[in-house]
């Protein structure tokens, strides 16, 4: 059975527990508001008295604009990640705990790497930053996965799916990251497209396949 628990035969967890990892998830869930907030405090505002001049504003503007929707996209598919994940534990180890800790400092640095990108013109080493920084966090995701299989902190009820196969979506989405750097140099700023087309194929494949499909959103 698709929604069969893989520890339905467990106790349920300790009240203390839950509560470790509800705060945990609520801590998570703040500092990626926030994340996702900062990146449009540098916006610039386009100047001029008539439409023309507005538009020739964001004209100028558009590398930065980009930059921050691709951002904005990035944290919140990041975000969806641990709410599908997360909604399932109940217990919170220390080592999940510094995992998440780590997961969420990229999610932190995210606008600071989002400069890298929001040039007229982004060269491989801008690229390269940006991308693998995503790599480490969406690696430090599957880490947290792996985590939270070995403790047995899932919940009565978790999908089998996710407790089997729950690093399945990271490791494509990481591989998405990573494989864009190298070719760069032969696709230039459409390897920006890589992000997208790779876990969206993923997705398609192993929804399928029935291996994430019982614990989508």
């Amino acid at each position: 059975m698709a929604e069969a628990s893989a520890h339905e035969t467990e106790d349920e967890f300790a009240p203390t527990e839950r509560g470790a990892a509800e705060r945990l998830i609520f801590f998570s869930d703040a500092v990626v508001a926030i994340a996702i907030t900062l990146l449009a405090i540098d916006l610039q505002v386009p100047q001029g008295d008539t439409a023309a001049e507005l538009a020739a504003g964001f004209a100028a503007n558009r590398p930065e604009y980009l930059a921050f929707l691709i951002s904005f996209a990035v944290i919140a598919r990041h975000w969806i990640s641990h709410h599908r994940v997360f909604r399932y534990v109940g217990r919170a180890s220390l080592p999940l705990t510094w995992l998440n800790m780590l997961w969420l400092l990229i999610i932190v640095l995210t606008p600071f790497f989002t400069r890298f990108i929001a040039e007229d013109h982004v060269d491989f080493a801008r690229f390269a930053v940006y991308a693998l920084a995503e790599t480490l966090q969406i690696g430090t995701f599957a880490a947290i996965v792996a985590v939270l299989g070995r403790t047995r902190a899932y919940i009565p009820g978790t999908p089998r799916q996710l407790v089997r196969y729950g690093w399945v979506p990271s490791a494509i989405t990481g591989f998405a990251f990573l494989v864009s750097v190298p070719l760069f140099p032969l696709l230039d700023l459409w390897s920006f497209a890589v992000w997208v087309v790779v876990p969206f194929i993923g997705d398609r494949v192993t929804n399928a396949l029935g291996i994430t499909g019982g614990y989508d959103v």
